[in-house]
């Protein structure tokens, strides 16, 4: 019986050596394995692995792991975009600025008595271009008016006024500040 026993015993620790040969440490049970999916046990815990976190949430009525969203960073870029004689007083231009995550954005520039004002060249409605009818900012697609120094919407079909931009006057020239957010 030792004899059956011991090589019993042989035969185990030797698979046991060849299983730690091929697998080395990740065969480990002490730390599981954590992936996109995986079913968890306690909704809200948190698990970082390899750098990237982990949280239990409920999906289809299961309980699995699901990454956590990468941070955005807040991208901001100033662009010189004219030079300050190109742009006389009440008068308005449209200018193509870089975006902060690639392409272009229009941008229509306004010189009043109170400065400079840049807005978005796109419709809040349906992101038509507006342009400068009169003393207002006037959508080309379905005619909204828009204040062209605040770009407040003077009449609809639009909700919301134009977006803002920071734009300054410095050495000559005039400078569009836009983020990502």
């Amino acid at each position: 019986m030792t004899s059956k026993s011991s090589r019993r015993a042989f035969l185990s620790a030797t698979v046991a050596s060849f299983v730690w040969m091929i697998t080395g440490d990740r065969a480990s049970a002490a730390t599981p394995a954590i992936s996109a999916g995986a079913p968890c046990k306690v909704k809200g815990r948190k698990r970082t692995v390899d750098g990237v976190t982990f949280v239990c949430r409920n999906a289809k009525g299961k309980l699995v792991w699901r990454r956590t969203p990468a941070e955005a960073k807040d991208k901001v870029i100033t662009v010189r975009v004219l030079e300050s004689a190109d742009l006389e007083l009440d008068k308005t231009k449209v200018v193509d600025v870089p975006a902060p995550n690639g392409g272009l954005t229009g941008v229509v520039l306004t010189r009043t008595d109170a400065g400079i004002t840049a807005l978005s060249v796109n419709c809040t409605h349906q992101g038509f271009p507006v342009a400068r009818v009169g003393k207002v900012l006037e959508c080309e697609l379905h005619g909204s008016q828009f204040e062209p120094t605040t770009g407040a919407v003077i009449t609809g079909p639009a909700a919301r006024p134009l977006v803002r931009y920071e734009a300054t006057e410095t050495n000559g020239g005039i400078y569009i500040t836009i983020s990502n957010s």
